[in-house]
């Protein structure tokens, strides 16, 4: 139907409109990427939590081979079927099983992971740095997978707190801060308690010119 579409986890919380910064972006290209995706910080994976999925045939019809393999491998990861798809590091099959040929696959890029579409440090490979005001998304890692006991044990390493924290229930539902919602107020400049959760996720170094390689993970099936 010609129409560009944003996924967003119920996780991510909006700073401000992504549509400008998305629009900026997407005019920058000669040949404007067909998928624009989230990444994480320190290591070139993508993160399915943020998706801009531009109305192109190619893009429909990847879209639709990875629904229809992901239903018929109910075991596999979500963010790793993605990925694979793709071809972005992770694996869920061997190459020449995947049903869309490298050369069909969407053109793709990532969202800025450093300043603009941003991710919780609950994991080694998440955070953000840079100017809070030009955070466009944040992407709290909310959920069992993000509360392991290897990502407790990294944030007490990395002295980022007790461990993880249930981001959701710091920045949703505030019924004291009704201009949260209701206006363009950064959360950092709303609240104190939400800029110290904000910086808790903040490395002091800016995100490295060559990040490291997304690991090629082994599918669930072997």
């Amino acid at each position: 139907h010609d129409l560009d579409v944003m996924w967003l986890d119920l996780d991510v919380f909006l700073f401000q409109s992504p549509t400008p910064t998305v629009a900026r972006q997407l005019s920058r290209s000669y040949e404007a990427p067909d998928l624009l995706i989230s990444g994480s910080f320190a290591v070139d994976c993508i993160c399915s939590g943020i998706v801009v999925f531009r109305a192109t045939e190619r893009t429909e019809q990847w879209l639709e081979h990875l629904l229809v393999w992901m239903y018929e491998h109910p075991y596999e990861h979500d963010q790793k079927a993605f990925s694979a798809f793709l071809r972005a590091g992770e694996r869920v099959a061997f190459d020449h099983e995947l049903p869309v040929p490298e050369e069909r696959v969407p053109r793709w890029d990532f969202l800025d992971p450093e300043t603009e579409f941003v991710s919780a440090r609950h994991v080694d490979v998440a955070g953000w740095t840079g100017d809070p005001d030009k955070i466009v998304a944040f992407h709290l890692l909310h959920g069992d997978s993000d509360d392991s006991a290897a990502s407790r044990q990294f944030a007490a390493r990395f002295g980022l707190g007790v461990g993880y924290t249930p981001l959701l229930d710091l920045f949703f539902n505030r019924t004291e801060l009704p201009e949260l919602y209701k206006t363009p107020i950064l959360p950092h400049r709303a609240s104190d308690e939400l800029r110290e959760a904000l910086w808790r996720s903040r490395w002091p170094s800016p995100r490295p010119a060559s990040p490291g390689r997304c690991n090629e993970t082994v599918p669930m099936r072997f």
